[in-house]
């Protein structure tokens, strides 16, 4: 009876040193860890990607040498699409398109996710915590939570390699506890060297045809010039930089606006109404992606964010012209 006693208890006290071990006073040490890791380590991985119940398998390759950053991601599945990012120019491969488009600028989105390094702003809104240390892909991970006080937020639950740093794994819940958006690594290796052909794209897609994205140079409103305001936002989201310009897909100019808190983004954009438009009135979902649109008169208001579906419809609702 003692003897189990004792194991009962020794079983409590690596549990909870597993817990302890890591003070909240470290949050920013690992997320600095994890920043360094994504753009300063050589790996070379698989993991999965998961949305809407469909899982997506991939492959990336990640070096730093004298030349800088190169990436490649390989889509697994389907057509084996590619994307590669060599310094600020993004290349993505889509074979079923028999085609390759270039562009000259940083993508919006970055693999592994990239998260803040200083926590005192967030700490307002957002409750930062370990959990218990794992395995993934038969690495040791520190377990960070990362979850909001309010609902217009999502948590997330990082899982970090213990030994290098890397984001090894990350679910993005929802305000209905369940998972919105999750990345696994299954195999990660941390090569010394992994030698690139940065020249890789042009040599194999020679018979594609190619495209080269122009440079986007939107022009810079002052608030004062602005004519649509957004009056109302989550606490927490700050104003980015206002845009005023014209989308790709639309002959109508569109005024962009950006609010973040940090972590969490949404943008809006307000465009005039086209001639057999098929602009989204009300809510839509794709993962992790909620969008709310309404009319204003002959204008139209698009709100967009990886964010729960209160956070769109409130601002949404709160974009006023303002004469």
């Amino acid at each position: 009876m003692i003897n189990k006693f004792v194991s009962l208890f020794a079983l409590f006290l690596i549990s909870f040193v597993a817990i302890a071990e890591h003070p909240k006073g470290d949050v920013e040490k690992w997320l600095a860890k994890m920043h360094n890791a994504a753009h300063m380590l050589n790996y070379d991985g698989k993991f999965v990607y998961g949305e809407n119940n469909k899982l997506t398998s991939m492959q990336i390759i990640h070096s730093v040498d004298k030349n800088g950053e190169f990436e490649r991601l390989i889509s697994l599945d389907g057509s084996g699409r590619e994307v590669i990012r060599s310094g600020d120019t993004v290349t993505c491969i889509l074979p079923d398109k028999k085609s390759v488009v270039v562009d000259k600028s940083r993508p919006d989105t970055e693999f592994p996710p990239t998260f803040p390094l200083k926590i005192k702003e967030l700490s307002k809104y957002y409750n930062f915590h370990f959990g218990k240390d794992g395995m993934v892909a038969g690495r040791s991970a520190v377990k960070l939570m990362i979850k909001p006080k309010d609902k217009y937020r999502y948590s997330h639950t990082l899982w970090i390699d213990a030994k290098s740093g890397l984001l090894l794994k990350d679910h993005l819940i929802g305000d209905n506890g369940k998972i919105v958006e999750q990345f696994m690594f299954t195999q990660i290796n941390y090569p010394d060297v992994i030698k690139v052909n940065r020249s890789l794209a042009t040599n194999q897609n020679k018979k594609f045809t190619w495209y080269e994205a122009k440079d986007f140079k939107a022009k810079k409103e002052s608030n004062k010039s602005m004519s649509w305001k957004v009056m109302e936002v989550p606490a927490g989201f700050v104003p980015g930089v206002k845009r005023h310009h014209n989308m790709t897909v639309s002959a109508m100019p569109v005024e962009h606006f950006m609010y973040s808190d940090g972590l969490s983004s949404v943008s809006i954009f307000v465009e005039k109404k086209m001639d057999q438009s098929k602009n989204l009135i009300g809510g839509s979902t794709m993962g992790a992606i909620n969008a709310y649109g309404r009319a204003i008169g002959k204008y139209h208001v698009t709100v967009v964010g990886e964010v729960p579906h209160a956070t769109v419809k409130m601002i949404g609702d709160s974009v006023e012209h303002v004469k």
